[in-house]
């Protein structure tokens, strides 16, 4: 068996490119933006829920997503 850490997936939550992500390693607590997605109404914020070190992209930058992608995860520690 795969020992899965706790993690947290953020998604997207609009149909969009990606413009900006945090690199891996960086710390965050709740509230903190990791990310942004430009979408056909403006740009928008991709918000921590919770506090714990960003694992990794799940998507590229410039990157098309669709709403509800995973876009970046977060390790929960």
């Amino acid at each position: 068996m795969i020992p899965i850490p706790s993690c947290t997936v953020i998604t997207s939550p609009v149909d969009g490119r990606i413009r900006r992500l945090l690199a891996a390693e960086t710390v965050v607590r709740p509230g903190d933006v990791v990310g942004q997605v430009d979408g056909v109404r403006g740009r928008r914020d991709l918000v921590a829920a919770t506090r714990g070190v960003v694992g990794g992209p799940l998507a590229g930058d410039q990157q098309h997503v669709a709403a509800g992608d995973g876009v970046l995860w977060l390790s929960r520690r």
